[in-house]
């Protein structure tokens, strides 16, 4: 029973980074992606501008996983041609629980070249089952930078959402 909720925790995470990256490959007309793989996992991903019959750097991802093969961060980088150098741009990281996963987004700050604290969030509530049963999003509250605000909430239908991945 434990294994069938893990493979389906697993399998729900796989498809939720699948349509990312196939969102990303299809919005990207004009460029060229070459992935680094570590057996079935990806490793990184890099976007290359094609101009003409050249290939210019454009954005770079390195993903991490843990034990599970589960994915618990994404960090970005932009290419920046006047310092001929890789520059960070985002990160999004991934906690997951027995009965959600956390997912927090947050930006590059160059003057304290870290990351700043999470700027968005997203929580998905799972059932006994592993499936998502409602989603939270929260944003940074601009008055106060330590706060997030809650905005948006929607109870999930999982047989609806499976529907609407798969289209």
């Amino acid at each position: 029973m434990k294994t069938t909720s893990l493979f389906k925790a697993v399998a729900l995470v796989a498809i939720m980074i699948a349509s990312v990256l196939n969102s990303e490959v299809k919005a990207q007309d004009g460029f060229i992606t070459n992935q680094v793989m570590n057996g079935e996992l990806v490793a990184s991903k890099t976007i290359f501008k094609q101009d003409g019959s050249y290939l210019r750097n454009h954005m770079q991802y390195t993903f991490t996983y843990d034990d599970q093969n589960r994915l618990v961060s994404k960090q970005a980088s932009k290419w920046d041609g006047v310092k001929d150098a890789w520059v960070p741009y985002f990160k999004m990281t991934y906690q997951y629980s027995d009965n959600e996963i956390t997912m927090n987004y947050a930006r590059w700050n160059e003057s304290h070249k870290a990351y700043d604290e999470a700027v968005q969030k997203s929580v998905y509530e799972l059932n006994d089952e592993n499936m998502p049963t409602a989603y939270k999003a929260y944003k940074q509250d601009n008055r106060n930078k330590s706060d997030l605000t809650l905005v948006d909430h929607k109870q999930m239908d999982f047989t609806t959402n499976l529907l609407a991945i798969a289209r």
